[in-house]
């Protein structure tokens, strides 16, 4: 289960199906009726140990502000861990 923290209200939105868009951001409207702004969001799932991490963000990300981005799980940048994947081979991947 995924949870979005609404950063205008901290209003919780949880997406118990998990089928929020991974990998871009998107935007979402807060379900808290005393808040009902939009606001965007990014799940990124990280290559180093495989959880997701849902961002939240009032407008757009900018490329400084995704290159910022963390694993909540395992502390990992997952730009960092992403251009370390491209240059491996899947035999290199294993652990």
């Amino acid at each position: 289960m995924l949870t979005l923290v609404c950063p205008f209200c901290r209003h919780e939105h949880t997406d118990d199906f998990e089928c929020l868009d991974s990998e871009r951001a998107d935007t979402i409207r807060c379900e808290n009726p005393d808040c009902n702004k939009q606001f965007a969001f990014l799940v990124r799932e990280c290559l180093a140990c495989g959880e997701e991490s849902a961002f939240t963000w009032e407008g757009m990300p900018t490329p400084a502000a995704l290159a910022a981005l963390f694993c909540e799980h395992c502390g990992a940048n997952p730009s960092e861990t992403s251009r370390e994947a491209e240059g491996e081979s899947p035999t290199q991947r294993v652990q």
